[in-house]
């Protein structure tokens, strides 16, 4: 299991702390298969002692440092422990202060904790909160949250090796109709066949054990216009400013927006392979879709005419039909009452972790 005190070792130790009050709160998933895939479980176990042993003859740089590691026990509990911590992070007065929320769960950990802290900020106008709270987002997922490394060795890099805060924004998804709903992403919001695949990928993990459900997904996805027939669709693209980008009015098979370029989902599918934050795919045959796959995988399918790429802030999609959302690996059904359906990016206002970009000069 993960220990807190490990982690503790390694947070105390690094420089991006420096001088902080540091508050730790691991929120953990048990059943996720960063706990549970004996593979993964002893590979984290690597990368865990390579950093101690890494940091071993650093001393403490924080003011003071404790840790607490929370076990989910349902869904959505992990938003709730996450409501806790927001509330104790808001009371607190002291300046040096951070609360820092490092999730080590399935992609519902992570989007519950984010959600959670997302409306204390947006809807709520907890802007204090901002330099309060970061965020390290462990992968103990199937990749769809946007975890801070692909690698447990990645990921805890931020804290052996030097790094810097930064903020980074949100994809927030509004239906329409008389009840309507919002929902944010913090890596990509979708809807169409990878929706589907994340809707398959939720329902088959829990019945095959470990990374086998993966040959199923496969086969389910090919059967995917036969549950969701693929209507005409419509989409207009913005600018923050609201200048336009470009309009869609085609059969898509997908469309998503990301919360910047250069994101991946799933395992580690390199969708959006450059700065470019928007991709729609044409409707295609089963013979192209084959085809396509292991460019999606390596992020070369932006040279085919059925992949759209553009840079947005603003999508309104028109649609008629049934068809999945999905938001970092959290699926809903949609029906045509729930259109237009509106994808923007929000300003900045979640505090991470990133290594500094090297100068020219250094290169």
């Amino acid at each position: 299991m993960l220990s807190e005190k490990e982690i503790q070792c390694l947070a105390e130790r690094a420089s991006v702390f420096a001088g902080r009050n540091l508050h730790i709160h691991i929120i953990a998933n048990p059943v996720a298969g960063g706990f549970t895939i004996p593979k993964r479980v002893l590979a984290h176990r690597a990368a865990i002692e390579a950093a101690l042993e890494a940091v071993a003859d650093r001393a403490s740089v924080v003011k003071s440092c404790d840790s607490r590691i929370h076990y989910t026990t349902a869904a959505g509990h992990a938003g709730a422990i996450a409501a806790g911590i927001i509330g104790q992070a808001e009371r607190d007065t002291d300046p040096d202060a951070l609360y820092c929320m490092i999730t080590a769960g399935g992609d519902g950990t992570s989007f519950d904790v984010q959600s959670e802290y997302a409306r204390a900020v947006l809807e709520n106008g907890h802007w204090n909160l901002v330099g309060k709270i970061c965020f390290i987002r462990l992968p103990f997922g199937t990749g769809n949250d946007g975890s801070d490394g692909r690698t447990m060795q990645e990921s805890l890099s931020l804290l052996v090796e030097d790094s810097a805060f930064i903020l980074q924004s949100a994809v927030k998804v509004t239906t329409s109709g008389t009840s309507p709903v919002s929902w944010y992403s913090f890596n990509i919001a979708s809807i169409g066949l990878d929706a589907f695949v994340t809707h398959m990928t939720n329902k088959l993990k829990h019945r095959f054990p470990g990374d086998s459900y993966k040959l199923w997904l496969d086969i389910a996805c090919l059967f995917y216009e036969r549950v969701y027939k693929v209507e005409p669709i419509k989409i207009s693209l913005s600018a923050s400013d609201g200048s336009p980008v470009a309009s869609i009015d085609s059969k898509l098979l997908l469309f998503l927006m990301g919360v910047s370029g250069g994101r991946t989902y799933g395992s580690n599918q390199k969708i959006l392979p450059d700065e470019r934050n928007v991709c729609g795919m044409k409707e295609m045959s089963l013979g192209k879709k084959l085809f396509l796959k292991k460019h999606v995988k390596a992020g070369t399918h932006t040279v085919f005419p059925e992949a759209l790429l553009y840079t947005a802030d603003r999508a309104e999609i028109n649609y008629s039909g049934r068809i999945l959302v999905q938001l970092d690996g959290e699926s809903h059904e949609l029906d045509q009452t729930c259109f237009p359906l509106v994808m923007e990016r929000t300003e900045p206002f979640i505090t991470i972790l990133r290594k500094p970009v090297p100068k020219v000069s250094d290169v």
